[in-house]
């Protein structure tokens, strides 16, 4: 069960909030607010319409602002990472979009904790990590993303997943109140967590970790490193797997067994490289990647009698 801590509210009443123009919001902030910003500035892709507010909340103070305005002035909250496994339609999204600024990226070591920002990067993590002589997160070398983003999906590969060491998780909810979730709260499973849909941000979170040479972490990391950048598309504008693994066969092995590669729509391809990434080659739209995702799931069915779910998140308008 989730624990549940109040925090105090803005000197302002939030029974004002609903008054608030974009512009006072701003003025309250330390962070940024921008109107009608283009999504395909945040997204791996580079595909994506606009948000109809984008806000970058500098510290919790600004968070909280922003949660109680939106929750006031009935407007939906998006949270983003680095964009890195979303598919942002090309009509944007409604509502605001948020992406946690300066503020949210500290990491700190406590004995064989590591404690981190929701706006953390992964790569920040893990560096800490080996840093450290703390092993737990080799699994995640390579993976692109933020902390926050990583634990509500399970972020993980073929070795481990995120989800295996998060001890504890600080979340702020629609009204600006802080709970502490535990593991087992979670209900991790692959690719899953009982944060998805549930509208809480993510602050903070505590990884147990084991302490290890310096050196064998360094090692495994390098092999995990060199094995992902031989099988995937690194350099290519993508959102990572397109599809979670089914039960019984890798989704990248089944697809490459249906001739998918090179599969394209528009300027969306299927990847020479892995069947399971799609790169947009320059001008691809959101439509085209959709399209070219649904004719990869008619695939997979037609040969295979496989209904293969997508890991990407169709984000915004259809």
């Amino acid at each position: 069960m989730a624990r549940r801590f109040d925090l105090q509210q803005s000197s302002r009443s939030p029974s004002a909030l609903p008054a608030l123009t974009v512009e006072e919001l701003a003025a309250a902030l330390e962070g940024t607010v921008k109107v009608n910003e283009p999504m395909s500035n945040y997204t791996s892709f580079g595909i994506g319409g606009p948000a109809d507010f984008f806000l970058r909340p500098k510290n919790e103070k600004d968070l909280r602002w922003i949660v109680t305005w939106a929750r006031a002035a009935v407007k939906p909250i998006r949270v983003v990472g680095n964009g890195t496994n979303l598919l942002v339609s090309d009509k944007g999204i409604r509502g605001a979009v948020i992406q946690l600024g300066s503020g949210f990226q500290q990491i700190a070591t406590e004995g064989n904790i590591l404690v981190a920002d929701g706006g953390a990067k992964l790569a920040a993590l893990i560096q800490h990590a080996e840093q450290s002589g703390l092993s737990g997160l080799e699994a995640l070398v390579g993976v692109p993303g933020t902390v926050g983003g990583s634990i509500v999906t399970n972020a993980g590969t073929d070795v481990g997943s995120i989800g295996d060491i998060v001890q504890e998780v600080q979340l702020m909810d629609e009204t600006g109140h802080i709970l502490t979730m535990h593991h087992d709260d979670l209900e991790y499973a692959y690719r899953h967590s009982s944060l998805m849909d549930s509208g809480l941000i993510v602050l903070r979170v505590h990884l147990a970790l084991q302490p290890a040479d310096r050196a064998q972490i360094r090692a495994k990391m390098e092999r995990l490193r060199v094995k992902r950048a031989t099988r995937q598309p690194l350099r290519a504008r993508s959102a990572g797997s397109v599809f979670k693994n089914p039960p019984t066969i890798a989704a990248g092995k089944l697809l490459d067994r249906a001739g998918a590669k090179g599969m394209r729509c528009g300027d969306a391809q299927v990847s020479y490289k892995h069947a399971n990434f799609i790169i947009n080659r320059g001008e691809a739209t959101a439509n085209d990647v959709r399209t070219l995702v649904e004719q990869l799931q008619h695939l997979g069915w037609r040969l295979h009698g496989v209904r293969l779910e997508p890991e990407i998140e169709f984000v915004g308008e259809w």
